[in-house]
């Protein structure tokens, strides 16, 4: 797994993270419509660094999960 993301690719894992603990379940399509063909790339990105999952549905990986919550723990990230 690659630490190194960038600010929006830190705001797009956020997103995702918002999305499912409200019970979505967003895809690829989901998000370009909400933020912009440009989230695509950050997608692919984020999928190639193991921050995410993608099938049917984006989810966060096992470490992406534990990296959320090590952040939220330690004050990094807002619930």
């Amino acid at each position: 797994m690659d630490f190194n993301v960038t600010a929006e690719e830190e705001a797009l894992v956020l997103r995702i993270d918002e999305r499912l603990r409200a019970g979505d379940t967003p895809t690829e399509e989901d998000l370009v419509v909400e933020l912009g063909d440009e989230v695509r790339a950050q997608v692919q990105s984020l999928v190639h660094k193991g921050w995410l999952g993608a099938g049917q549905s984006l989810e966060l990986s096992d470490l992406a999960r534990r990296a959320l919550a090590n952040r939220h723990d330690a004050g990094g990230f807002p619930e």
